[in-house]
């Protein structure tokens, strides 16, 4: 029963942020720069403070108790995250929902995965290991993917140019923004382990191990949130684009629709947090099982938009290739934890 809630957490997670960025379509009138500040501060500031308040009990002290070093380490890695966040965002608004999702998730999870082998040094030693190669090879096909997807983007914005349907997309610098946020995005990983002590510091005054992470969190996206207010208040001011929080017209539901994107965003962290108390020894699925469904879900939104109108039947093929071979690729780096 317990795996059977976890999967559901886990579903729940992946479609809640793959979901994420389309309230921004009901945003009319301002710049790119304001409707992500307002987003970011409910999805790394509000929501992770409120949760970290009720789940934690005495938050104050706890943080108090853990050294300066271990807190500015955690922050460090948060604020280099949010750098990958910010690149994220930016490489959705120049390749699609759709296509930015898939290419983005493609490297954050490949990526993700990599990086902070390579840091352990620990590469050499997964050659020699059945989970090892089983891994390396979930990453190529992450990159297979990538490709795929890729070729289908380049396909799709050379045909709707063609017949005067292009949306406004840069599908080059939106490729190379994604891979910079598959790179900043394993840095998530480095915080919350540098941040373990926190968590054991919360369990030892009470906090439940179920919502132990949330401190982490809290000082986590605190770094992702400095780095992101300031990209938006620097253009805000550069683009004279301050009067956006104040305007009447449309002011109530841009408000509402960029909070509701921090919202979906910052659900995925509470049911992959929940997911990981249910699954218990089952839990080397999580990641495949959450990535899969965000890409499967933003790859729907972006056919329900029509980000691919028209564009030929072979062109669709290609995107939907690939978006299998990402989600076949999460599946198999499953099975190399299961393997381990």
């Amino acid at each position: 029963m317990n795996v059977i809630i976890g999967l559901s957490m886990l579903i729940l997670g992946g479609l809640s942020a793959g979901s994420s960025y389309v309230p921004l379509k009901g945003v009319k009138g301002w710049a790119w720069e304001s409707l992500w500040a307002v987003q970011g501060l409910v999805a790394w500031l509000l929501l992770p403070l409120l949760l970290a308040l009720l789940a934690t009990p005495h938050l104050g002290s706890v943080l108090s108790s853990i050294s300066f070093s271990t807190l500015s380490t955690t922050y460090l890695f948060g604020f280099l995250w949010g750098l990958g966040g910010l690149a994220w965002g930016i490489a959705v608004r120049y390749i699609g929902l759709a296509l930015g999702f898939s290419i983005a998730t493609g490297f954050l999870s490949s990526l993700g995965t990599l990086v902070p082998i390579i840091v352990a040094g620990r590469f050499g030693m997964m050659t020699g290991t059945l989970s090892g190669k089983i891994t390396l090879l979930s990453i190529g096909l992450s990159l297979v993917g990538i490709f795929i997807c890729g070729k289908a983007g380049w396909k799709r914005d050379k045909e709707q140019r063609k017949d005067g349907t292009a949306p406004v997309f840069n599908f080059k610098l939106g490729v190379l923004i994604a891979f910079l946020a598959g790179v900043l995005g394993a840095c998530f990983a480095f915080g919350i382990q540098a941040g373990e002590p926190i968590r054991q510091a919360a369990i030892s005054r009470g906090t439940s191990p179920l919502w132990s992470s949330s401190p982490i969190f809290f000082v986590e996206l605190l770094g992702g949130i400095t780095v992101n207010l300031l990209y938006c208040l620097v253009m805000n001011s550069r683009n004279k684009t301050f009067a956006d929080y104040g305007k009447k017209e449309a002011r109530v539901t841009n408000y509402l629709f960029s909070g509701l994107v921090g919202l979906l965003w910052y659900l995925q962290f509470v049911f992959y947090g929940m997911a990981s108390f249910y699954m218990g020894p089952y839990s080397y699925a999580n990641w495949s099982v959450h990535m899969t469904f965000m890409v499967v879900a933003s790859g729907l939104w972006g056919y329900y938009f029509k980000e691919w109108k028209g564009v030929s039947r072979s062109t669709i093929w290609w995107n939907n290739a690939g978006i299998l071979v990402l989600v076949i690729a999460g599946i198999i780096m499953g099975l190399a934890e299961y393997s381990k």
